[in-house]
């Protein structure tokens, strides 16, 4: 089971991800099931999820799809169809290993990793402790420093912080000194980034990152 998209604002990229995931599979050897998850977090299946061509439409491609969930139950591997039949069986399909295409929030944090791991499915990435910390720029950097090694200098704080003592984070972030990089603590390596060279494009960079995360590092640039 290939599972992408997700509640995540990086769902369009997901899905990119999942399609030359699912294109690079001996297909020979292994039955692929693609499972896209909605930004409304519900569960597809199909085989017109496999081309990304009918994803413009996507309101269409859904309506064309059937809806799935898993159970988190233990040893419980069947992909089960929401729109229970009057007769026959519920279940779709059954998975023998999950394959994460997921970006960002809910999909790269621990919180997916730790529903497969109700299910005792396996899948092919990091476990729920170390998806959640090596998708946290701050608490992966606080491990980093813990155990010796160099990172770059930074300070973080959270958005009821920006939003009450704006003036005490900002001469914190300041103390740094420009160039700075302003960084969501848990999304991917692009969405609400910017670099910033003075106090206005600080503020204003700060203002968008807190619409992604309520939790924000601030980073020495280094080019």
């Amino acid at each position: 089971g290939v599972i992408f998209g997700g509640r995540s604002v990086e769902n369009e990229i997901s899905v990119i991800t999942a399609a030359q995931t699912m294109a690079a599979i001996d297909t020979n050897r292994y039955n692929v099931v693609p499972i896209y998850i909605s930004k409304e977090g519900h569960w597809y299946t199909g085989d017109k999820l496999l081309n990304t061509d009918n994803y413009r439409d996507l309101k269409s491609l859904l309506a064309s799809v059937e809806e799935v969930y898993l159970r988190p139950v233990y040893g419980d591997n069947h992909l089960y169809k929401v729109r229970k039949p009057l007769f026959g069986s519920d279940v779709v399909t059954t998975l023998d290993v999950i394959l994460p295409a997921l970006h960002g929030t809910s999909g790269e944090d621990g919180s997916f990793q730790g529903m497969v791991e109700m299910t005792g499915i396996p899948y092919a990435c990091p476990n729920p402790l170390a998806s959640a910390n090596g998708m946290d720029k701050i608490t992966m950097k606080m491990i980093l420093k813990e155990s010796g090694i160099p990172v770059v200098d930074y300070a973080w704080f959270s958005d009821k912080e920006w939003l009450s003592e704006r003036d005490s984070v900002v001469e914190r972030c300041e103390a740094l000194s420009y160039p700075l990089i302003v960084k969501p603590a848990n999304l991917g390596s692009s969405v609400g980034i910017k670099a910033v060279h003075n106090r206005e494009e600080l503020v204003e960079a700060v203002d968008n990152a807190i619409k992604y995360s309520k939790r924000i590092i601030v980073e020495r640039l280094v080019e």
